[in-house]
């Protein structure tokens, strides 16, 4: 773990006291450090977030009531203080090209993979560039397909590429890159058709769905799904629900609130999928504040009333899920057993995990250590060791080069039960029995 993450995360560790210390001071600081969470959440270059903790530490350190404590910590992180400039540019090809393939798609040549991403979401509109065409304000359920191609050579698992400055990159390579290329929207009878057709000619009858976390655009969020359909190697077809996140680290309430808002369009995506697309099972897999609207989705599905033939619930996934502890407990009591697995990752050192308990005040359920979560009927793997984030080996924050995607493709494609995988090991006791990362 870098000395910049090590420090953000004493710095939200001590939220209470430098709040007790600060007193009306505080408030500033604190929407500071949940802004830089959701930074490094991000995968943000670490040397432009290395610069704004600095600036952040140095107004503490001229706060005589909370130098000594920072000063302290910064000693404990081995983390001295060096500003610099760093400016990160970022930018797209936007091709307003809507789809006409609903199939993957490979270039032998040059090992890129197109996937179509069949999504929905109830974002607003945007303009018709593939980077704006949904943005961060709430909108009506609508249908489509985004079409995502994916380098498979010279990236790495778990890595999504984009330009950057520092590499003199200036716009991006579909050799390099993962880049959004077209987003086609479809009225649902047009949707259900289109993903049914598809679906029918895949070499697996099943779909994913993927649910992303705060502070994620439709863009990033559409190039995240197709990569894991890739990294995968899934042969069914890929689904995205976009819920509408503002994608901004200022917002976190804001999101809170539209994730809880998004509840019922989420619901409507699942029945669909599972009872008008002829799916074989339906896989889920939410990250972080996106597993609120899955679980109290879960919460209502065996009062469901789907048509004969309806697909299964297969694997669902609760990555790094944030979402208050106790209340993912009672939640999980009422969906025990209405998916073939599930699982759950949990990390003591997940930055945006910790952000939110900074917070909330309350564990959240994707921690580790202490406030593990542990419940009958759900596989909990103490992912501390790995990466939580879905970023995979080009977050640099940590010096391990495994990720959960790894152990997400023994899962979904292998079908391994925990016991069957090589990289976990048992732990706990006979009543509170889970599974963590070989060291």
């Amino acid at each position: 773990m870098s000395d910049t993450l090590r420090l953000l995360l004493a710095l939200l560790e001590l939220g209470p006291r430098l709040k007790d210390l600060l007193g009306d001071r505080w408030p500033p600081y604190a929407d500071e450090l949940q802004a830089l969470a959701g930074r490094a959440d991000q995968g943000e270059d670490p040397d432009r977030l290395r610069q704004s903790l600095d600036l952040l530490v140095v107004r503490l350190l001229a706060e005589p009531p909370a130098m000594e404590l920072v000063q302290r910590v910064m000693a404990d992180t081995a983390a001295p203080v060096a500003i610099g400039e760093t400016v990160t540019r970022r930018g797209r090809v936007s091709p307003p090209v809507v789809p006409d393939t609903v199939r993957p798609a490979t270039d032998e040549a040059t090992g890129i993979v197109t996937i179509p991403v069949f999504y929905g979401t109830d974002r607003a509109r945007g303009d018709d560039t593939p980077a704006r065409y949904f943005i961060g304000e709430r909108g009506n359920l609508s249908f489509g397909v985004a079409e995502v191609s994916v380098p498979t050579r010279g990236r790495d698992i778990g890595e999504l590429t984009g330009p950057s400055w520092w590499r003199l990159e200036f716009s991006p390579n579909p050799e390099k890159h993962v880049i959004l290329k077209s987003v086609g929207a479809l009225d649902r009878d047009a949707f259900v058709t289109r993903l049914k057709d598809s679906l029918a000619a895949a070499d697996l009858h099943d779909v994913l769905i993927f649910v992303h976390g705060y502070n994620v655009t439709f863009e990033d969020a559409s190039r995240r799904a197709a990569q894991l359909a890739v990294d995968l190697k899934f042969a069914g077809r890929t689904l995205l629900y976009s819920w509408a996140s503002a994608a901004d680290t200022k917002k976190y309430t804001v999101d809170e609130s539209t994730i809880d808002w998004s509840r019922d369009h989420f619901e409507a995506f699942l029945q669909l999928a599972l009872g008008e697309v002829g799916a074989g099972k339906v896989h889920v897999i939410a990250h972080s504040m996106g597993n609120r609207a899955v679980i109290n989705t879960l919460e209502r599905v065996t009062s469901w009333q789907l048509p004969s033939g309806a697909a299964k619930l297969g694997q669902i996934i609760f990555a790094a899920p944030d979402i208050d502890r106790d209340r993912f407990v009672q939640l999980a009591a009422k969906f025990k057993g209405c998916a073939a697995c599930v699982t759950l990752y949990a990390s003591s050192r997940d930055v945006a995990l910790l952000a939110s308990k900074f917070v909330h005040g309350y564990p959240r359920a994707g921690e580790a250590g202490e406030a593990l979560t542990v419940v009958d009927g759900i596989d909990t793997i103490d992912a501390s060791l790995v990466d939580t984030s879905l970023v995979g080996l080009h977050h640099s924050y940590f010096g391990e080069k495994r990720s959960i995607l790894n152990d997400m493709f023994n899962l979904i494609a292998q079908q391994l039960g925990p016991d069957q995988r090589f990289d976990l090991q048992a732990a706990g006791d006979a009543l509170r029995k889970y599974w963590r990362y070989r060291a």
